[in-house]
């Protein structure tokens, strides 16, 4: 082979090895670029929240016709007859017949049957507090029977001759008004309807409910990917969005001081702002005891809504379903109902109807849940909703499932998804353009609630500026871009739920060196002691301290913020609070004291105390458990050496990259 042809070969190796070399750079350039394509919720400058994505398992699926709550058909319905404006009651005789026979040891003579309602009604000032709504007389009904204009919601039940329940069903109704004044305004105002369902996170939503998430996104609804609680469970979340106060704010106004029937009244309740500017307002909750008015308020009894679905049993607890219908279905129905009854209206609607999810611990919980959705908003496009109508689906907070490694991240993102109709964003441009930007940045309750005061000036000849929170002088509308540099405090959440920050777990060695938990349970103390509450409940002690997480602080200072998993006595107690300790005085510093969490239950500790506030940390003195004798602690250390007991390894427990390396002795994770 000539020189020539040989420095030839040479090169074109070269230049194949080069071109090799690209095309797996690029490649793994791709395949790295898909790997972080869902890393994160959002990634600002100054706020982090990854996605990890995690699936549950065990999902069942049922089928759209299979019912969850009765196996049998419906022996009662009801329905709205156009012509006459009026609720028509049907009663299914086959259905009776059937019912009738299935019972044992009835008498042939005996074999008729008859049907009842109770009237729902809302409570006047001759009940007391506590009965918010009451059951008023039975009344005989029939099919075909027209029910009077004034029943608002009923209970209605067919029993046989010795009074044996055949079926019970409980309806909502939207009684129209004969007319309603229309609206002198210049400009078209957009109707609004929020469903609201508790305790759906947004993993949970992206993962195990697949076919409204992706009807969702592929059908051009605004997703808030930043959007995190303010508070635990339902009541601080709702508040913030519906009055744009805290609960230190609310829980302080002339209301709790009175301890008077319709105390909400001295709340500027959001509805109110949209009937004053002439809508009609309607309000749907999901049936408990434990929903937002009953929880720590005495509801309200003014005039300040025009229709109202109200439980009218006190459940002590979630119950999936209320008579023959899912608690979710029972509130969703009324929603659609209210939007049918005022279809041919001139004035704008706003509804905000808010339901308890199925209980996650239930197989087909996150199928069910989703079917249902997805069947109502299929339904509202059929009915032209979508095209009129601003719609919000949202939750109040994240996942509501128990779990000793569910994630805080689970817990602390519910969903928020926007829809505008067509007309709407031909009209108002920046707005697209606005909640395309805030999809990706940091959003809170209180965000929403300035958007929602923002609609109702949009369009003003002159527009009234609307005023800043009190508890959020920082928040602001969506309809607005939010700057990109927004942090947790900007946006109202508190350090407790902040999402955004790193932290570096600590070993035994540096969580023996600090005091936090001697120091937490000393507040726990002085809170019970000044609230009154010490002669009732037992002081508490230090049982021990499970976990700390330190926050990676950008700057240097005296003090650092920690998140603390401990225990206390008596009881074993399980808390965990997010806190300031400053190093050189050796104080916990802007503590607040209610918002330490109680990881486990505490209804039998503290069933002595009437009031809320406090109760999680009390434990009763007559409730006190005593300790196991030490024989039985001996038979449990006897059992455990001789592996009769299996323990498992608390690795299940934790991520992989939470396991500190060999040569640190602290490793940072990213909460």
């Amino acid at each position: 082979m000539s020189p020539i042809s040989l420095l030839l070969l040479v090169l074109n190796l070269l230049l194949l090895s080069h071109l090799t070399d690209t095309v797996k750079r690029h490649k793994i350039k791709q395949n790295s670029l898909q790997q972080t394509k869902h890393e994160h919720y959002i990634k600002t400058s100054e706020c982090h929240i990854p996605y990890i994505p995690r699936e549950i398992k065990n999902i069942k699926s049922i089928s759209r016709n299979e019912k969850v709550c009765s196996p049998d058909e419906s022996l009662i319905s009801i329905s709205f007859d156009e012509k006459t404006q009026q609720y028509v009651l049907h009663v299914n005789d086959s259905v009776a017949q059937l019912r009738l026979r299935a019972l044992e040891d009835i008498p042939l003579s005996l074999g008729g049957y008859n049907c009842s309602y109770q009237e729902i009604q809302r409570v006047n000032q001759t009940y007391k507090a506590k009965e918010p709504v009451v059951l008023g007389e039975e009344v005989a009904f029939w099919d075909g029977y027209l029910v009077p204009r004034n029943v608002q919601g009923m209970t209605a039940a067919c029993r046989n001759e010795l009074a044996e329940e055949l079926q019970t069903d409980t309806f909502a109704l939207v009684q129209p008004k004969k007319s309603y004044t229309p609206l002198s305004s210049w400009h078209r105002r957009p109707s609004v309807l929020m469903i609201g369902i508790d305790g759906i996170s947004q993993n949970n939503f992206h993962s195990n409910m697949p076919r409204i998430f992706n009807y969702l996104k592929t059908n051009g609804w605004f997703s808030m990917d930043g959007y995190t609680r303010v508070g635990k469970d339902t009541l601080p979340n709702l508040m913030a969005m519906l009055t744009g106060y805290s609960p230190h704010t609310w829980s302080n106004l002339k209301c709790q001081s009175e301890r008077q029937l319709g105390c909400l009244k001295t709340i500027p309740l959001l509805w109110k702002r949209f009937k004053k500017k002439g809508y009609i307002t309607a309000y749907g909750e999901g049936m408990s005891d434990l929903t937002m008015f009953n929880v720590d308020k005495f509801g309200f009894s003014e005039n300040s809504i025009d229709f109202y679905a109200r439980p009218y049993l006190e459940l002590k607890k979630r119950q999936d379903c209320i008579d023959r219908r899912l608690n979710m279905r029972y509130i969703l129905d009324f929603c659609e109902d209210f939007v049918k009854q005022h279809k041919n209206i001139s004035r704008p609607l706003f509804g905000l109807c808010f339901s308890i999810s199925i209980s996650p611990e239930r197989s087909y919980a996150n199928d069910r849940m989703q079917t249902e959705l997805l069947e109502k908003l299929e339904k509202f496009k059929k009915m032209n909703v979508l095209s009129q109508y601003i719609v919000i689906l949202f939750s109040d907070q994240g996942s509501l499932e128990k779990g000793k490694n569910k994630d805080f991240i689970e817990k602390s993102l519910p969903i928020l998804y926007i829809w505008l109709p067509t007309w709407f964003r031909l009209r108002h441009p920046e707005i697209v353009q606005a909640l395309r930007i805030n999809s990706k940045r940091l959003t809170s309750p209180y965000d929403l609630h300035l958007t929602l005061q923002h609609l109702l000036e949009l369009g003003e000849r002159w527009p009234r500026a609307v005023d800043k929170l009190v508890d959020c002088p920082t928040c602001q509308t969506l309809f607005a871009p939010i700057p990109e540099n927004r942090t947790c405090s900007d946006a109202g959440i508190g350090e407790t739920y902040c999402p955004c920050d790193s932290y570096k777990m600590l070993n035994n060695k540096q969580v023996k060196q600090l005091p936090l938990g001697k120091l937490l349970i000393r507040s726990i103390n002085s809170f019970l002691n000044h609230n009154n509450l010490r002669e009732l409940c037992s002081k508490l002690s230090l049982n021990s301290i499970k976990t700390v997480l330190q926050r990676k602080d950008v700057k240097f200072t005296n003090g650092s913020t920690y998140r603390v998993e401990f225990t206390a006595k008596p009881n074993n107690l399980r808390f965990s609070a997010t806190t300031r300790y400053n190093h050189k005085n050796q104080v916990l510093e802007y503590l607040n004291v209610e918002s330490i969490n109680r990881l486990n239950n505490y209804q039998n500790d503290s069933n002595c105390m009437r009031r809320l506030r406090g109760r999680k940390f009390c434990v009763c003195k007559k409730r006190i458990v005593k300790a196991k004798t030490k024989s039985k602690v001996k038979v449990k250390e006897k059992l455990l050496k001789n592996k009769i007991w299996k323990k498992v390894d608390d690795s299940l427990y934790k991520l992989p990259d939470m396991q500190p390396e060999n040569n640190q002795n602290i490793e940072i994770i990213s909460v």
